[in-house]
C-alpha cells in the first residue's frame, strides 16, 4: 500500500519534479517505509512506500522489461504470483517478487487488456514511452482512490485530494459538490468538492497524450436482469464457502504481519473465522469498544465472544463514549467531505492496531452483496408491486415504506415503483436551501442524476439497488472511509468480500437466498453457522455505532461554534441560518435537523483541514 502523484505535461515540455514531491510530502502517512521519484520529458512520477511484499525490492517508480515502460503502483494485486507464474512461463523474466512488476510485464505484453486481468485493489499510473500516453487504472470496485486535475496544459494526479492542493491545484469549492454532500452525505465519482479535481471512477482508465484526455471503462458490474428464481441452497453454501475461503487466502499474501478488525458481527466474524484456519497460525484481532456509553452502542462484548470463540489473540481500544469531542483528530483523515461518524472512531482503531500489525482485513461489502441493510427489504418488496392486482398496490407500498423507514437510499424516497431522480432532487433542493447562503445557491449548477437514477419510471429489483449501493454508498463513502482512516495510520485494509469472483456470486443468486422472511444475508449467515455460534451468525445488524447526535445537540460544543463563524465556510452557508440551527438543536431539534447540522460540521472541518488560507468558491 502506498501514495502515488505525477504530473504530465500534454504540450510536451519537460516535467518538473517540484510539484511531485510536493504531493509526495503530503501522502507521507501513506507511505513511510521509502520514497522515489523520476521524470523523463515530458512526464514526472513519485511514490511514497508502505512495504508489504518484497520488502527489498518493490521499490518505486519501477520500469518495464522496456526502459520506455515506468510505473508507480497504490494496491495489492492478489492473483500476483499466479500472473507472474504465467508471464514466466512465456518467457518473461523478473526482478523482484513485486507485484508491481507484474503490472509492468503484464501490460508489456497485453496492454490495456491487463487491468481487466488484476485481481485486486489499486491505483496504477503507466508512463507507455511507446506511446507516448500516460495511464491511470483503478481496480473494478473502486477500494482505492485515484485524483486528476487538468490545470492549463498540465495533467496532474495523486492517491488524495489535499495532494494535488500541495501542489498548487486550485481549491476551489463546486457548488454542484457541496448539493451532492449535502443530499447523501459524499460526493459522487467523478465530481469531488474542488471544481478543478475529479476522482477516477471504478472500473476506469484516464489515457492522456498529446491529443487530450480518454476516460475508458474497462469493467463493469454486470446485474442480471432476472437472477435465477431457485438455486439449491447446499450447492449455492458450498460455492461461497469456496470463494471466499479462496479470497481470504489469497489476501493473506503479505510479507508483514496481518490482522482483522473485529466487530462481533457477521461479516468480520466470517472473515475472521477463515483467517484463522488460513493462516497457519493465531491471528490477531482489533475491536473498539465504549466506556460509560448506552449499551446499544457498544459491541466489544459480541467482538470478545467471537474472539474466544475461534481462539485469535485479541485487542480492545476502549472509548469514551464523549469521542466526538476529539472531532478536530478527524480533520486528519477528511481527505474528503464524508459524513459518516465512524470514520473517528476507525481512525483511532487504525492506529491501535498498527502498534502490532500493518495489515487488516475487514467486512466491508457484504451488506451490498448479501441485502445486510433494512432498506433492502422496500426494494425487495417493491420489485415485486407490478405483479399486484391495481387495488393491492397502495397498501403493499404502503408496507414497503414502512419496511424502509421513508427512505430506500439516504436522501432517496421510495416512489410506488422504482426510485424517483426528481423526488431525490427535491430533497437535495430543500436541504441545501434551509443551510446555503442565497447568493451561493444561484451559483451552483444542479447536478446531473447519476446514469442510475434516469430510469425513473422504471421497476427496480433488489438486485439494481444493490448494485447501485455498490457503485456509490460502499464506493463514495465506506471504502473510502476505511481508506482514509486506515492509510492516515499507515495501515493497510484489505476487503475478501469484494474479490470480483464473490462479487459476481451475489449477483446471481436468488432474492430468496439473501433475504428470507426478510431476514438479510441468509445465505452468509447459514455458512457463519458452520464455525461461529447460532446467536452470533443470526444477530441483527449494528452497525459502526458512534454518539454523533449528543455531540451535536451539546449547547457547550465549542467547535460547533467555531465552524459556524468560519469565514470560509461563511462563501457557502448562511452563518444566521446556522447559528439558529444550533439554538434549535440545543433546544431538542429533530433527528433530521442533527443529521443536517452534522454533515454540515464535517464539511466544515474538511475545508479548515484543506489549507489555512481563504477557500474560494467556482
Amino acid at each position: 500500500m502506498c501514495g502515488i502523484a505525477g504530473l504530465f505535461r500534454l504540450d510536451g515540455g519537460p516535467a518538473s519534479l517540484e510539484p511531485v514531491r510536493a504531493m509526495r510530502a503530503a501522502l507521507v502517512h501513506r507511505g513511510p517505509d521509502d520514497e522515489g521519484e523520476w521524470a523523463s520529458g515530458p512526464v514526472a512520477l513519485g511514490f511514497r512506500r508502505l512495504s508489504i511484499l518484497d520488502l527489498s525490492g518493490g521499490h518505486q517508480p519501477m520500469h518495464g522489461p522496456d526502459e520506455r515502460l515506468v510505473g508507480v503502483f497504490n494496491g495489492e494485486i492478489y492473483n500476483h504470483p499466479q500472473l507472474k507464474a504465467e508471464l514466466e512461463s512465456k518467457g518473461a523474466r523478473f526482478r523482484t517478487r513485486s507485484d508491481t512488476e507484474t503490472i509492468l510485464q503484464l501490460y508489456a505484453r497485453e496492454g490495456l487488456e491487463a487491468f481487466d486481468r488484476l485481481e485486486g485493489m489499486f491505483a496504477v499510473a503507466l508512463w507507455d514511452g511507446k506511446n507516448r500516453e500516460l495511464i491511470l487504472a483503478r481496480d473494478p470496485i473502486g477500494v482505492k482512490p485515484v485524483y486528476y486535475a487538468l490545470v492549463g496544459d498540465t495533467l496532474y494526479f495523486a492517491s488524495e485530494l489535499r495532494a494535488l492542493v500541495a501542489a498548487g491545484v486550485p481549491a476551489q469549492v463546486d457548488p454542484a459538490a457541496v448539493l451532492d454532500y449535502l443530499a447523501y452525505g459524499i460526493v459522487h465519482a467523478p465530481r469531488t468538492a474542488l471544481a478543478s479535481v475529479a476522482k477516477l471512477p471504478p472500473g476506469h482508465l484516464l489515457r492522456a497524450g498529446p491529443e487530450g484526455l480518454r476516460l475508458e471503462r474497462y469493467w463493469e458490474l454486470s446485474v442480471p436482469a432476472e437472477a435465477p428464481a431457485r438455486m439449491d441452497p447446499e450447492e449455492a453454501l458450498e460455492r461461497l464457502e469456496s470463494l471466499l475461503r479462496a479470497s481470504v487466502k489469497g489476501q493473506l499474501l503479505a510479507d508483514v504481519p496481518v490482522g482483522a478488525f473485529l466487530s462481533g458481527g457477521v461479516d468480520s466474524s466470517v472473515v475472521t473465522a477463515l483467517m484463522t484456519q488460513e493462516a497457519g497460525k493465531t491471528v490477531k484481532t482489533f475491536s473498539i469498544g465504549f466506556s460509560g456509553a448506552r449499551a446499544g452502542l457498544d459491541e466489544s462484548a459480541h467482538a470478545r465472544e467471537v474472539a474466544r470463540h475461534l481462539g485469535t489473540d485479541h485487542h480492545e481500544l476502549v472509548l469514551p463514549a464523549s469521542v466526538l469531542d476529539r472531532m478536530e483528530d478527524l480533520a486528519q483523515a477528511l481527505d474528503e467531505p464524508i459524513s459518516d461518524s465512524a470514520i473517528l472512531p476507525t481512525l483511532l482503531l487504525s492506529r491501535f492496531a498498527r502498534e502490532q500489525v500493518k495489515v487488516v482485513l475487514t467486512g466491508e461489502g457484504a451488506d451490498e452483496l448479501f441485502a445486510g441493510y433494512g432498506r433492502y427489504k422496500a426494494a425487495y418488496l417493491s420489485e415485486h408491486l407490478l405483479r399486484l392486482p391495481d387495488w393491492s398496490r397502495a397498501v403493499a407500498s404502503s408496507v414497503a415504506r414502512h419496511m424502509g423507514k421513508g427512505r430506500l437510499f439516504e436522501g432517496l424516497p421510495l416512489e410506488t415503483v422504482g426510485y424517483s431522480a426528481d423526488a431525490n432532487a427535491h430533497v437535495r433542493d430543500e436541504v441545501a436551501r434551509a443551510v446555503c447562503r442565497a447568493d451561493f445557491l444561484a451559483d451552483a449548477e444542479r447536478p446531473e442524476p447519476l446514469d442510475w437514477l434516469r430510469q425513473a419510471d422504471e421497476p427496480h429489483s433488489l438486485s439494481q439497488a444493490l448494485a447501485y449501493d455498490l457503485r456509490t454508498v460502499l464506493c463514495d463513502s465506506l471504502l473510502m472511509k476505511v481508506d482514509k482512516a486506515t492509510m492516515r495510520a499507515s495501515l493497510e485494509a484489505r476487503v475478501p468480500f469484494l474479490d470480483r469472483s464473490v462479487v459476481s456470486f451475489a449477483f446471481n443468486l436468488p432474492a430468496g437466498l439473501k433475504l428470507r422472511r426478510f431476514k438479510g444475508k441468509y445465505i452468509l449467515r447459514r455458512l457463519a453457522e458452520k464455525w461461529l455460534p447460532k446467536p452470533v451468525a443470526w444477530r441483527r445488524k449494528h452497525g459502526f455505532i458512534v454518539p454523533w447526535e449528543e455531540w451535536v445537540r451539546d449547547p457547550k460544543n465549542a467547535l460547533l461554534d467555531d465552524l459556524v463563524r468560519d469565514r470560509d465556510l461563511g462563501l457557502i452557508f448562511d452563518e444566521s441560518r446556522l447559528v439558529t440551527a444550533r439554538r434549535h438543536l440545543s433546544r431538542g431539534g429533530g433527528p433530521a435537523d442533527a443529521g443536517q447540522f452534522f454533515r454540515v460540521a464535517v464539511f466544515a472541518l474538511w475545508l479548515k483541514s484543506l489549507k489555512t488560507g481563504t477557500v474560494a468558491r467556482a
